[in-house]
């Protein structure tokens, strides 16, 4: 790894300050567990490196009292896997966190940093898409919001410019006819995703009819991706087993997959339907037992 300068402010206006110089060769430091890592690999090369672990209030993880949650972007992904809040109101967040690499990564990972890295196979993204999350995005001085599923421009690019940072992001409320849940598709425990597929949908009180759903998609396309022609063809109807499986097959009309190491297009293409039908499947069964009664 090439010598670098490590910078630790004290405050947020301090860290943006040091984050917009040096010609963009400087980058905030969370965990570190993907940014380190292509640092000592050689793919990334920087002058310095601004430590957040001294910027009060970016390690914030808390429920509104309007049942949002506020996650600071250096919450270590094993708070969220493990709060209680979490795991009551919004399980498919917590079950995507702990999907992230091992126990020791997820005490240092944070969830900034799964999502400011940009990996098209970043787990946290498609859930937290699914689920309508804002980004909360600071450069020291006042703050701007965008959608999250707006905040990817491009692999391993976000919108963030030059001395901003990703201070929180905020997930809106789940109503009680509301359901979430992300699958993965991997090879071997720690592994990246192959495909992913993150749900969310609101029901029609007392029915299995779809009155709101987003459907999103990570590792089949260069950002993650909301499937929106399957989308539109759930609103408003009852989502049955027939109408789950044309769905189901009408998501990977909006994949746009590559093939690597992991696996090639034409499997990804196979993985969408197939966890796209798991996760729609589930949130049927929600409907139906009665969750929405």
């Amino acid at each position: 790894m090439k010598p670098f300068e490590y910078k630790r402010p004290s405050s947020l206006e301090e860290a943006c300050t040091m984050l917009a110089a040096q010609d963009g060769r400087v980058k905030a430091l969370a965990g570190g567990t993907d940014l380190l890592v292509q640092m000592k690999q050689g793919g990334l090369e920087l002058d310095a490196l601004v430590s957040l672990r001294d910027v009060p209030g970016l390690d914030a993880l808390h429920l509104e009292e309007d049942g949002s949650l506020i996650m600071g972007s250096a919450t270590p992904l094993g708070a969220i896997e493990n709060s209680p809040d979490v795991r009551r109101a919004f399980p498919g967040i917590a079950e995507a966190a702990s999907f992230v690499g091992s126990m020791q990564v997820r005490s240092r990972a944070t969830v900034g940093g799964n999502l400011c890295n940009a990996a098209p196979s970043a787990d946290t993204a498609p859930i937290l898409i699914a689920c309508g999350s804002t980004a909360v995005i600071t450069d020291g001085q006042a703050d701007r919001t965008v959608l999250l599923e707006d905040f990817f421009s491009g692999p391993g690019q976000t919108v963030l410019g030059p001395g901003e940072l990703l201070r929180a992001i905020v997930v809106p409320p789940v109503p009680e006819t509301g359901f979430a849940k992300y699958c993965k598709s991997f090879r071997s425990a720690m592994d990246c995703c192959t495909v992913g597929v993150a749900v969310y949908s609101d029901f029609v009180p007392g029915s299995a009819v779809v009155r709101d759903l987003r459907l999103a998609l990570g590792a089949v396309a260069p950002t993650p991706i909301r499937a929106r022609a399957a989308e539109a063809m759930l609103v408003g109807q009852e989502l049955d087993e027939a109408l789950t499986d044309r769905a189901s097959l009408e998501a990977v009309a909006d994949a746009l997959p590559i093939s690597d190491l992991r696996a090639s297009a034409a499997y990804r293409k196979v993985l969408v339907e197939v966890l796209s039908r798991r996760a729609l499947t589930a949130a049927r069964a929600w409907a139906e037992r009665g969750a929405v009664a």
